[in-house]
């Protein structure tokens, strides 16, 4: 009983209170933490970095597969977290000397570089983007809903949870576009334009064929749940849109479709259309240019932005001589 008082102090501590879907992120740091504690058999000061190394290799789904490393990682970096704050902790502090998980961490795994998360051509964009806009045109209020989050993700290169977060409130009309606000990585609050037309008029054709323009100056979810009347109205979560992807790829004769592949198609353009690893890294709104070089492996033509400027300048700085002029009398060339 002392233990998990313990832990869920420490995952209300370690949460930060406007984080989004804080109860779902708190009940998933409990249950890793827990989890460990269950399969080990040990108390937090008993436990070693072998321990925790072998935790990690029975971490195996139901069906036989080994986890994502991603998900291994995430685990076991809840497990260090919770150390940390146990070594902080006056009373704790005397029975955890060490931290076992930070000793037995597994590498970071790079981010998205399986197959299924490679940027979209644009021929396979459009090809998926025409799915979604026969499906809507035909009245079908998912497929209205759906083609309104298919471009606003591949428009802003949002994250995946940014664009399924976003509340009524979070959107606003303006005579260029919309204006979208709301929490991003790292718990910052961000505007951003969208001047994309097709965006705003998808938007707001499914917020009209829903009846449910009202909900752009209030709390609400702007998007929704319409394929089961008993979930009717209910948030739509990210894993829904994502089977819905899924199955409009198919339909586009795309092998496979996930929710970041519009993040990697957007950077893949944005980078093709400047030139430059600076302008995607501010674009995708990276910490780290290292990180873009993840999203775009190359620049295959850097972009001359600077050269014509040059010119301008070096044409009103140089003399008669350099301009064709002839030199004053009585210099030497």
């Amino acid at each position: 009983m002392a233990l998990r008082a313990a832990i869920d102090l420490w995952a209300a501590s370690s949460t930060h209170a406007t984080t989004r879907k804080r109860d779902e992120l708190l009940v998933k740091k409990r249950k890793a933490v827990q989890g460990f504690f269950n399969d080990v058999g040990k108390a937090p000061g008993d436990v070693s970095p072998t321990d925790v190394a072998r935790w990690c290799q029975r971490l195996v789904k139901k069906d036989g597969r080994r986890a994502a490393a991603a998900t291994i990682y995430a685990r076991v970096s809840f497990l260090s977290s919770f150390y940390t704050w146990a070594q902080r902790d006056p009373t704790l502090s005397q029975q955890v000397q060490h931290n076992p998980a930070h000793l037995a961490r597994p590498r970071a795994p790079r981010p998205y570089q399986s197959e299924s998360a490679k940027a979209w051509t644009d021929d396979e964009l459009q090809r998926l983007v025409r799915v979604l806009q026969h499906r809507a045109s035909g009245g079908d209020l998912v497929g209205k809903r759906d083609l309104a989050l298919l471009l606003l993700y591949t428009s802003t290169g949002m994250r995946r949870e940014e664009v399924i977060g976003l509340r009524g409130k979070d959107v606003h009309t303006t005579a260029d576009g919309l204006v979208i606000g709301g929490r991003i990585k790292g718990g910052r609050y961000q505007a951003r334009e969208v001047r994309d037309p097709e965006v705003t008029d998808a938007l707001l054709d499914y917020l009209r064929a829903a009846h449910r323009l009202h909900v752009l100056k209030t709390d609400a979810p702007l998007w929704t749940r319409h394929d089961q009347p008993k979930l009717a109205g209910a948030p739509l979560s990210s894993h829904a849109f994502a089977r819905n992807l899924k199955r409009y790829a198919r339909a586009a004769g795309l092998d496979h479709a996930h929710i970041h592949q519009t993040r990697h198609t957007y950077a893949r353009i944005v980078a093709e259309e400047t030139g430059s690893y600076l302008a995607t890294q501010e674009a995708l709104d990276h910490a780290s240019l290292a990180t873009t070089t993840v999203y775009v492996q190359r620049i295959t033509v850097k972009r001359d932005q600077h050269s014509r400027a040059v010119a301008r300048r070096r044409a009103r700085t140089a003399g008669p001589a350099e301009r064709g002029g002839t030199q004053p009398e009585g210099r030497e060339p």
